[in-house]
């Protein structure tokens, strides 16, 4: 006797829901999405009891007739592809024909519909009964009504979360689909109170300001690429925005809101100058590719895809946003608005907004900062702007490398740490500033034509160090001969890389190996500032991520190292310096690239304006 037979389609269904619809937010998606999909131009949601009781989705798209609207309940009936050619370039959101047939399955729905060509149809569906048709209003467009939501699955009831964690669910749905649609019109309502609404204009900018209001739309930088395969365009935030949770890193593929490890890892490597440890940016990216580059049929609920061009797509990301972040040169300012305060309560403006004045000689006894009318630039374009910083008093260049001699360079006396920054004709990136004391033998005060500045001094020499450093590395590859043998232990994969391209590779890093043994390299040379036999495990790390053909450059590969090395010279905290290093530390500091930040992340200087003093003396503005 035959043991194997086909389930039945009430049976069939219920299966799909279990993969398709996990909670009242995935039936509110796949709703929106047909809706979507039918060049609707306004969509209305409407909620009761968390999704539980009624979720009713409205539309003003295409509508549908008698026989299209009996259809859509039957498994795998889709208008939307046809054949093999069109599952290849997919540009709809919905394609399988599974979402409408697994939601009925599980719930009560009515569906009222109309093509706008005579009398529209009513459709009655409840599990396990047939469907119930009836004429209706001829208005254009398309209203699905769900009720009782996974009534005959308790198992599946007895599991949603809190009324409130479901409705936040259908919130959080109800906006990316908004931000992966500006141009069209949603509205949500929970419980009769209207939540969200959008204009539909187009305007992506305006969509973000009406989902998550003023200090985020001001606190964005927009960045675009277009390119011969692919293109993309968004916005990210300033790094005085951040979070402690990744929840506000939003890519959209397509217009399809999506989760793509490599493309989020590239935007977190972007901001690793500007943010410390585990703390992420807001982004909204908007990727556009040629479908055919594209399968989304890999996950049920289409959150995963696979994409073509994924690596190169995620390299040029992370090089526009870094380009952005270094043009815009964004500074600490203690928040004057307590609105936009962050976690640590500081926000931020500028310096590209700032008029530069390269090499300005500023007279002495000019300088005469409650006289002037300039006024220090923060989000508004509209403002004065103040030149860089330049030392009104020339002195004495010192450096601030404790025990230089733990860096080791080439000997012929081409290059040597404390003229890296000499030598090189910096733009300065700092607006103007004048130090005039130290507090608590950490940090130095600096005077400035609208307020003044604290500046970390352990901090700002540690980007001082790193830049020095990592430029030290980059033009002198000197090697040495390690204190202690080194081996490496190589996989299957490593020995089958282990050919002169690597070898070469590993040569660029300084670090050359010979095979000892079958399965064991031997390090002969290592890079001369990564001596100490601290730094092995750095080497280790370098060679095993060469012969797994790791996609990173020899400075990044290093990069902990360098900044562990530029932390150990840097100026401690507790430490008294005299003016003489207070103006030579600003000096170097306003020649790094990234002078708002050590290597870590943390800030290295904050601005206080004058109001932001006054307001604290309740001088004004209390």
């Amino acid at each position: 006797m035959s043991k194997i037979h086909l389930m039945k389609p009430e049976l069939s269904n219920l299966i799909a829901a279990g993969e398709v619809i996990e909670r009242p937010s995935s039936v509110v998606k796949e709703l929106v999405e047909n809706s979507i999909d039918a060049h609707a131009k306004n969509i209305y949601v409407g909620i009761l009891s968390a999704g539980r009781g009624k979720i009713l989705v409205k539309d003003d798209g295409d509508g549908m007739d008698k026989e299209d609207a009996r259809n859509c309940f039957l498994r795998h009936a889709s208008s939307k592809i046809k054949t093999e050619f069109d599952l290849t370039r997919i540009k709809t959101m919905g394609f399988r024909g599974e979402a409408i047939p697994s939601i009925a399955s599980v719930s009560k729905v009515t569906l009222t519909t109309s093509d706008g060509n005579g009398a529209g149809t009513k459709v009655e569906s409840e599990p396990d009964k047939e469907l119930v048709l009836s004429p209706a209003p001829s208005r254009k467009g398309t209203i699905f009504e769900v009720r009782d939501l996974f009534f005959n699955t308790p198992a599946r009831l007895k599991y949603l979360k809190s009324d409130k964690v479901e409705t936040y669910s259908i919130v959080e749905q109800v906006e990316h689909l908004a931000l992966g649609f500006p141009e069209i019109s949603f509205s949500l309502a929970i419980d009769g109170r209207e939540v969200l609404h959008t204009t539909g204009r187009g305007d992506l900018l305006e969509a973000i300001l009406k989902i998550y209001g003023n200090r985020i739309a001001d606190s964005l930088y927009e960045v675009k690429h277009e390119g011969l395969y692919f293109s993309f365009r968004g916005f990210v935030s300033k790094p005085e925005l951040s979070y402690s949770k990744k929840y506000n890193m939003l890519l959209y593929l397509n217009n399809r809101s999506i989760y793509d490890y490599p493309i989020n890892k590239s935007i977190e490597e972007a901001y690793r100058d500007y943010l410390p440890p585990l703390r992420y940016p807001f982004s909204l990216i908007k990727l556009d590719i040629d479908p055919a580059l594209v399968d989304v049929n890999v996950h049920p609920s289409k959150k995963e895809v696979r994409i073509s061009l994924e690596g190169e797509m995620a390299s040029i990301l992370k090089n526009t946003i870094v380009e952005t972040l270094k043009a815009k040169r964004p500074l600490y300012d203690l928040s004057h608005d307590a609105k936009g305060q962050n976690d640590l309560g500081m926000d931020a403006f500028d310096v590209e907004d700032l008029k530069e004045e390269e090499g300005k000689k500023i007279e002495e006894g000019k300088e005469d900062f409650d006289k002037k009318e300039d006024k220090i630039v923060y989000f508004q374009d509209s403002l004065p702007s103040t030149p860089s910083y330049v030392n009104p008093h020339p002195v004495e260049k010192k450096e601030f490398v404790l025990e230089p001699k733990k860096t080791s360079v080439s000997q012929d006396g081409k290059k040597d740490f404390s003229n890296i920054f000499s030598e090189e004709s910096y733009t300065l990136r700092l607006p103007e500033m004048h130090p005039i004391g130290q507090v608590l033998k950490t940090y130095i005060v600096c005077d400035g034509p609208d307020g003044f500045y604290l500046i970390d001094q352990h901090a700002a020499n540690e980007r001082i160090n790193f830049e020095k450093t990592e430029r030290l590395f980059s033009q002198v590859r000197s090697r040495v001969v390690p204190l202690l043998p080194m081996t490496v232990e190589l996989s299957f994969k490593e020995q089958e890389n282990l050919d002169e391209e690597h070898l070469s590779r590993l040569l660029s890093c300084s670090i050359v190996v010979e095979k000892f043994g079958e399965r064991t390299l031997i390090v002969r040379e290592i890079p001369s500032f990564l001596s100490d036999p601290d730094y092995s495990a750095v080497i280790l790390d370098c060679v095993h991520a060469v012969l797994n053909d790791e996609k990173a450059d020899p400075l990044k590969e290093m990069r902990l190292a360098i900044a562990n090395i530029a932390c150990k010279k840097s100026i401690r905290a507790n430490e008294t310096l005299t003016m003489v290093e207070m103006e030579s530390l600003i000096q170097d500091l306003a020649k790094c690239v990234n002078p708002a930040n050590c290597p870590h992340g943390r800030p290295t200087l904050i601005k206080l304006s004058r109001s932001d003093v006054e307001k604290l003396f309740r001088r004004t503005g209390f």
